[in-house]
């Protein structure tokens, strides 16, 4: 595991580039699985959950390729219906592949998906849908199976999983008939796949806060561009809130980044934007927030929260903070009191902002709260070192280089 070193104290200045986004490329990618043609696909980050899924593609038979920024992938020869345990057990989002598997060979074969540590993430919503959609599942000795001829139905989801709902719509576009899906996931991500679906050929629309999707659809790769990282750009622009820099960020707008463009702005900071850029200035001291609850969206994203926890223990004031989504997205809570921060978890995260942190040896235990314990060591005094930087890589392109070209001091080294 690699170890980042970081000499804090320093304002974040300057102008980066914000990556493409992580969770919606992945089930992009994802989706590939079931079409054919040659898929290309720009804005691509270079990070470590994106060479998990090229290695997928490339062990179902297919062809793909990561260069600056795009990715390239001949589809044409998967004939595997069977996502590897290895790479696959890496991440989480493997599990995604299933939906355009099943559409393709009406069968698909995996072992529980791995990824970050963050609680119980069942993935019965995901075999429910499948189920619901005709298939018919079997575990056995560590693998699951999944297979059927899928017809169209009425699938009502009992809580709005993202990677279940996204999953269950590849799916959908090879079933005979309609299927609309009740309570989903409208994350900016969730729509970014339907809009790249629609581009190869599916027929999905959203109505009244359903996903309509037309079936027995032949899907053809075409070339598209994601959307920009909306977590991305808040882990950024939380880390120059904390260390009362001014920073500039190309490529998004206040639309990707939703409820955390009004929560900077209730911490104080200034706030500017154009067509395609976001630009923050801090403030001597950050304001605290009474309370702010982690739901999925329109609320406030659990991929931001320990970023955010991490921002508001430097707020003047008391701040709460209830995790809804991920019970078990509390490790990094142990690492922030280690930089003098006031913490306190009862029924949610009490925070009491103090006016200084000071530099510490932690641990990241998962990719966002490793970003955070990263932002958090960029405003202590004195050097920090975080353990278990891989975590990081998962999910940030160029992470040492856009800091220091914000004037952050960080090395990363490689044991």
């Amino acid at each position: 595991m690699a170890e980042i070193k970081i000499s804090g104290g320093r304002r974040l200045r300057g102008e980066i580039t914000v990556s493409g986004a992580k969770n919606a490329v992945l089930p992009e990618l994802a989706a590939l699985a079931g079409m054919n043609g040659t898929g290309v696909i720009y804005n691509c980050p270079d990070i470590t959950d994106i060479k998990t899924s090229v290695d997928i593609i490339r062990y179902l038979g297919g062809k793909a390729e990561l260069s600056k920024g795009t990715l390239y992938a001949d589809l044409n020869g998967i004939n595997s219906y069977e996502i590897p345990s290895e790479p696959g057990c890496k991440m989480r989002s493997s599990i995604t592949f299933c939906g355009g598997l099943l559409g393709r060979f009406g069968e698909t074969v995996f072992s529980k998906p791995g990824g970050c540590i963050l609680g119980e993430r069942p993935i019965d919503l995901h075999l429910y849908g499948f189920k619901a959609l005709g298939a018919e599942t079997e575990e056995t000795e560590g693998l699951i199976r999944v297979k059927g001829r899928l017809k169209g139905t009425k699938i009502n989801l009992r809580y709005p999983s993202v990677g279940a709902t996204q999953n269950i719509i590849i799916a959908a576009c090879y079933a005979k008939g309609q299927t609309v899906i009740e309570n989903p996931s409208l994350e900016p991500e969730t729509l970014d796949l339907i809009k790249f679906l629609n581009t190869c050929g599916a027929g999905i629309k959203v109505k009244n806060s359903c996903i309509y999707i037309e079936g027995e659809r032949t899907l053809k790769s075409k070339p598209y561009c994601t959307m920009p990282d909306r977590i991305e750009a808040g882990t950024y622009l939380f880390g120059a809130a904390m260390t009362g820099g001014k920073i500039s960020l190309r490529g998004i707008s206040p639309t990707e980044l939703g409820i955390v463009w009004d929560i900077l702005r209730k911490t104080g900071c200034e706030l500017k934007y154009g067509r395609d850029y976001i630009s923050l200035k801090s403030i001597e001291r950050l304001k605290a927030i009474d309370e702010i609850v982690v739901k999925p969206y329109p609320g406030f994203p659990t991929d931001l929260q320990p970023q955010l926890t991490a921002m508001l223990s430097i707020a003047k004031g008391k701040s709460i903070i209830k995790e809804t989504v991920f019970e078990g997205r509390n490790r990094h809570i142990s690492q922030l009191l280690k930089f003098g921060a006031d913490i306190e978890e009862n029924k949610g995260f009490i925070i009491t902002g103090t006016k200084k942190l000071k530099g510490a040896d932690v641990t990241a235990f998962d990719l966002r709260g490793g970003a955070a314990l990263c932002m958090t060591a960029l405003a202590a005094e004195g050097e920090s070192r975080i353990k278990n930087a891989d975590y990081i890589f998962r999910g940030y392109k160029n992470f040492g280089e856009k800091i220091s070209d914000l004037g952050g001091e960080i090395s990363i080294i490689n044991n």
